[in-house]
């Protein structure tokens, strides 16, 4: 049995880079970019106006009131003005609209009174004011976003108003699921010692809202023969990862350690220092990683949350999740030597975070998480965690990190 510090780094350690491909930035929602991203334009392109209101070329000392006649009208969309503006003209201009070359301020139409093709501007007048400058949003040639960004929606912003059409990203990663257990039953009757697979509809879900490619490869009953039959054949596909469910532990019919051997597998550990999930598997066949997860459905969530997630942010070269730190509102007994991951509650007043464990964390219960927001993480030193103490948490899930801002 390994600690968890040891089993993540063996996990993240032996991840190698997917290769990359392109794709419309308009469709690269979701996906990780293989390479950062350099602004190929200013944003703004050009100088233009943040007000409907009158374009000047501004001039001290400015005596108020003073007049102006308009030149002309310029709209959004309009072509760049070059033309000369005199000292006493001015330019009616709408938001968005291009600022004439040789014009540095705009007045808001609300600031001046209109007489036919005069302006009287009887305000103060500040140099600058209302307009947004070439490049004050984004400068040419800068950095905007970094390889290994998950994108979402304000990328593809971003995509759009510097004109990027395409980016490179790392392949979705393949993970194939397998459930084993003779007790699984897909139909509705409990009345004869099965119970319904629970595990495979969240697994296959939260795969789903990880952005991968994810498929199912059905129930193999507590049978070694059936088990390396449907292994060999998923193997020709060469999936990323496989993740199974049950037979990792200690009993007559747990036989997903000495059939991955006879494979040829290399079982890089096996049992992990934590609660939930301690008989966690972690091996390697060829270049696909396989996990043994528990089959308790408490002891599959963390599974995928806190081992299989790591490797599929390192196989796409994602930055490794970093914790937030709260304290711990009630005091909690644990197992001395084991990391434990706690289903809790969060509060936060002002810049402090406040976390609660929930009752009943038993790895058979599925009530307790549909309560839950975050993860608390005790350490492994001790058997009890004192009220007050600061602590490691998580959010439920990945995607959601915000939540926990």
């Amino acid at each position: 049995m390994i600690l968890y510090k040891d089993a993540i780094h063996c996990v993240t350690s032996s991840a190698s880079l997917l290769s990359s491909e392109k794709l419309k930035a308009e469709s690269s929602l979701g996906r990780v970019l293989s390479q950062e991203i350099i602004s190929p334009e200013s944003l703004p392109p050009f100088a233009n106006s943040a007000m409907d209101g009158f374009a000047i070329s501004f001039e001290k000392p400015l005596s108020l009131p003073f007049r102006k006649r308009v030149n002309g009208i310029i709209a959004a969309g309009d072509a760049l003005n070059k033309h000369r503006t005199a000292t006493n003209e001015c330019w009616e201009i709408m938001t968005g609209a291009p600022v004439p070359s040789d014009c540095d301020t705009v007045v808001k139409i609300e600031d001046v009174q209109r007489d036919g093709e005069w302006v009287e501007f009887s305000k103060s007048v500040l140099k600058g004011q209302h307009i947004r400058k070439a490049g004050e949003d984004i400068l040419s040639g800068n950095k905007i976003i970094s390889s290994g960004t998950r994108l979402l929606p304000e990328h593809i912003m971003a995509f759009a108003a510097l004109g990027i059409k395409e980016v490179a990203v790392r392949c979705r990663p393949t993970v194939a699921v397998l459930s084993t257990g003779a007790e699984l039953n897909d139909d509705s009757n409990t009345e004869n010692g099965k119970i319904r697979n629970s595990t495979a509809p969240y697994l296959l879900n939260e795969l789903t809202s990880l952005q991968l490619e994810k498929k199912f490869l059905g129930v193999v009953a507590d049978d070694p023969k059936a088990f390396l039959k449907l292994m060999e054949s998923e193997l020709t596909n060469n999936t990323d990862v496989i993740l199974s469910t049950g037979a990792v532990s200690m009993g007559r019919y747990d036989f997903i350690a000495s059939a991955l051997r006879e494979l040829g597998a290399e079982i890089l550990f096996h049992k992990v220092a934590i609660r939930p999930g301690k008989p966690l598997l972690f091996a390697k066949i060829g270049k696909t990683a396989f996990f043994g997860i528990p089959g308790n459905p408490i002891s599959t969530v963390v599974g995928l949350r806190f081992f299989v997630e790591p490797y599929l942010r390192a196989i796409q070269g994602v930055e490794f999740e970093k914790p937030y730190r709260a304290l711990l509102e009630n005091p909690f007994n644990k197992p001395a030597g084991m990391r434990c991951f706690s289903k809790a509650q969060l509060s936060i007043q002002r810049t402090q975070r406040t976390v609660r464990i929930l009752p009943e964390q038993e790895s058979f219960r599925v009530a307790p998480l549909l309560t839950a927001q975050c993860w608390a993480v005790l350490p492994e030193e001790g058997n009890f965690v004192e009220a007050q103490s600061e602590i490691d948490i998580y959010p439920l899930h990945s995607y959601t990190q915000k939540e926990l801002l």
